[in-house]
Formats: structure tokens, sequence, C-alpha cells
């Protein structure tokens, strides 16, 4: 019987979170968490507000807020009402946020390249095509 591509992909994330999680744990953090220190640190200067978080990460509001307040307990990022619209919580990373930032982006480059090892270029370019359009949905 042919596997479906769902159960396939279901698979496939569940094994990622399981292994980022086990990365994670040693440092005190889940895999969500360095996943958002990553995407912070990769904004660089851009403005960041916890509704960026929830649409890049397609999460509630009320998951986002107690991920990003556990964060903010924890001094890895500060949440500060923004000055352009009181509405919105802006976020930064913090100095001990900023030091991971190093480990956490090795680690996720060493989890893209074993995705795509033994895949030639083109088929690497095709996975991650596959993988943006399935993400449109």
């Amino acid at each position: 019987m042919t596997p479906r591509l769902g159960g396939l992909l279901r698979d496939a994330t569940n094994q990622m979170n399981l292994e980022l999680n086990n990365f994670a744990r040693p440092y005190g953090l889940t895999g969500m968490q360095m996943s958002v220190i990553d995407y912070l640190a990769r904004r660089g200067t851009t403005t960041t507000y916890q509704v960026d978080v929830e649409h890049e990460f397609a999460i509630q509001r009320s998951t986002a807020s107690l991920l990003v307040r556990r964060m903010v307990d924890r001094q890895l990022v500060t949440r500060v009402v923004a000055a352009s619209d009181s509405r919105k919580r802006q976020l930064e990373l913090t100095t001990k946020g900023r030091e991971l930032v190093p480990v956490i982006t090795a680690h996720l480059e060493q989890q893209d390249a074993k995705m795509v090892a033994g895949l030639s270029p083109e088929a690497a370019a095709g996975f991650r095509q596959a993988l943006q359009r399935i993400k449109q949905w």
C-alpha cells in the first residue's frame, strides 16, 4: 500500500519536531522557542510584532501570547507596547536570546542539510518549492 502524502508529511513533521525539542531541551528551551528566536534573528532590524509570529507559525493569538510570555519570563525576548499602535506588542531578542542565535542557527542549518542530503540541487530546490506551495494552502 502506498502511503498518503499527508501521512508522510505528518510523520516527517513529527520527527523533525521531536529532534528539535530534543536539541532544545539542554538549553532549557522548546523547539518552538528556538524557532521564534531564529525567526526574530533572521528579521534583523525589521520591527517585529507578536502578530508577525502568529502569522509566521500559523498559531492563534492565545498560543502566541503564552509562547511569548514564557519567553519574556525566561528573559529571551522583550515585549513592549508599540509606539505606533497601542494594540500591538513589539518583540525584540534580549542579550540572552541573541547569545543563543549562533547555536540555534547552526543546528537549524544542519537540520535543513539533513532533509536534502542525497538529493540533487534540482531535487532539493523542488522539495523546497513543494513545501512552500503546501504552506500556502
